[in-house]
C-alpha cells in the first residue's frame, strides 16, 4: 500500500531551500532522521536482510541524525536537500510500483 506519509519529509526539504529560521532546519533535521529510520527498518523487516533502500534510509538517517550534527556550508545542504527530497519520493513511487504489481489480474 502506498504510504502518503512518505511525503512530509519531501515538503519539508524542499522548504528547506528557502532561507528560514535555525529552528526550521533543526526540526527538519530530526523529523528526517525519524523518516528515514522508520523507512529503513521497515524495508529492512519486509526483506528480513539490508537491501539498497535500506541502506540508502539508514546513510540519509545517519547524515541528518541531531545527536552528533554534520556542519556544511548553505550551498552543500542546498544540493542534499534537493538530493534526498528525491530519495523519498522514489521510495514512494516505488512502494506504488510494488504494490501494483502484488495484485492480481482480474
Amino acid at each position: 500500500m502506498r504510504n502518503n506519509l512518505i511525503l512530509v519529509p519531501v515538503a519539508l526539504l524542499i522548504a528547506a531551500v528557502f532561507p528560514l529560521p535555525y529552528g526550521y532546519y533543526s526540526f527538519l533535521r530530526l523529523a528526517v532522521t525519524a523518516s528515514a529510520a522508520y523507512l529503513a527498518w521497515q524495508d529492512y523487516k519486509m526483506k528480513n536482510a539490508f537491501n539498497g533502500w535500506s541502506l540508502t534510509l539508514a546513510m540519509v538517517a545517519l547524515l541528518f541524525n541531531p545527536l552528533i550534527p554534520v556542519y556544511l556550508d548553505r550551498a552543500s545542504w542546498f544540493v542534499i536537500d534537493l538530493a534526498v527530497a528525491g530519495i523519498f519520493a522514489m521510495r514512494w513511487h516505488v512502494s506504488a510500483v510494488g504494490d501494483s504489481e502484488k495484485e492480481p489480474e482480474r
